[in-house]
């Protein structure tokens, strides 16, 4: 085991010291000790257009769904990440042009949203005459989705810069206070060798984690039950798994109630002939599941598209009833919100892909 007066040192080394920052508002002094949470950071980009309804439709009494996390299509066609998916808000330039009131008012609400049926704050963003263009800077929050919308009263043209986006990061909470650093250290002094490097608090916890082996846990043992599973992390931060029922012939879906799924709902959510092989999982832009799958009665390929984030209601449609088709699938979400299918031809032997753009997001 290492030196107790080296660590004591270290620790009276580190209670005197200060980290330094450097930002918009000049220097600032950060006790390394204190803790004071989550801070988000700004992170600044080289200005981009992601929006610009010149090149479409203007925004006329209405909302406009704008997705400014991960890849995205921006106004120039290409396809880019912009802003991470890890973003907690975004740093943009809103322009409204070609702008008429509605009566004696014409105004722009930017709010985070999870689609564009979602309520509009009761607020202004950005307020426009008639025929006079307008620009202001803001900071939206994004959805869990990614996503912010714009709401226009009356009628505009509107163009939407990003210069920057922010993360959330805890500053100060990043080592053990010597409290508790001494606490966690007699606890394990038999077994932990203490070096001469000072580690952060995420190193420490790693260190002194006990190793517990994982157990499996069994969510649905009614029947002959799992068969071609698939699995995705829903918008809660719980599995939602869709797999075949052999002994009901049908297609279920479980969804979990924490993070390790130590507790979970089953359903049929498909019960209409031998359906439910080959499943795949996504989540779709609203948050709610989408799941491709074979129709082994009709060889169809079928898609069940989950009214809410736990499946407790689905609708379910054959998409390609084309020959001997559906197998093997495997389904994402496309840039453009739309589900995206591979599947096997099996009366062809080919390769088929699939997007149904009357199904957004699983709605």
């Amino acid at each position: 085991m290492g030196s107790w007066a080296g660590v004591r040192t270290r620790w009276a080394a580190m209670g005197a010291a200060c980290a330094v920052a450097l930002g918009a508002g000049g220097f600032g002094a950060v006790n390394a000790v204190v803790s004071s949470g989550e801070k988000s950071v700004f992170v600044p980009v080289s200005p981009i257009r992601l929006l610009d309804t010149r090149d479409s439709t203007e925004i006329a009494n209405g909302t406009r769904r704008l997705v400014v996390e991960g890849v995205v299509t921006v106004a120039d066609g290409s396809s880019r990440q912009v802003v991470p998916a890890s973003a907690s808000a975004v740093a943009v330039n809103i322009t409204a042009t070609s702008t008429r009131k509605n009566g004696g008012y014409g105004f722009v609400t930017v709010f985070p949203c999870v689609s564009e049926s979602d309520a509009v704050p009761n607020a202004s963003s950005l307020n426009f005459e008639n025929g006079v263009d307008i620009a202001n800077a803001l900071n939206v929050t994004t959805s869990v989705n990614g996503s912010i919308c714009l709401y226009v009263y009356g009628t505009a043209d509107l163009i939407v810069d990003v210069a920057g986006y922010y993360v959330d990061h805890d500053h100060d909470d990043r080592y053990y206070t010597e409290g508790e650093m001494d606490v966690a250290l007699v606890a394990k002094a038999d077994t932990v060798d203490v070096t001469a490097a000072l580690l952060s608090k995420a190193d420490v916890t790693s260190l002194l984690a006990p190793n517990v082996p994982s157990v499996p846990v069994t969510i649905d043992s009614a029947d002959r039950v799992g068969w071609y599973t698939s699995i995705v992390i829903g918008v809660d931060g719980n599995p939602v798994i869709s797999y075949y029922d052999d002994t009901n012939v049908d297609l279920k879906v479980a969804s979990c109630g924490d993070p390790t799924c130590t507790t979970a709902t089953t359903r049929a959510i498909d019960t209409t002939g031998d359906v439910g092989w080959y499943t795949s999982i996504a989540i779709g832009v609203n948050g709610n599941p989408v799941i491709s799958y074979t129709d082994m009665t009709n060889v169809d390929l079928k898609v069940a598209s989950c009214g809410d984030p736990t499946c407790t209601t689905a609708t379910t449609r054959a998409i390609d009833t084309t020959g001997r088709v559906g197998y093997s699938t495997s389904i994402a979400i496309g840039v453009n919100g739309n589900p995206v299918i591979s599947y096997t031809d099996m009366t062809n032997s080919d390769l088929k892909v699939f997007s149904p753009w009357w199904m957004a997001g699983g709605r």
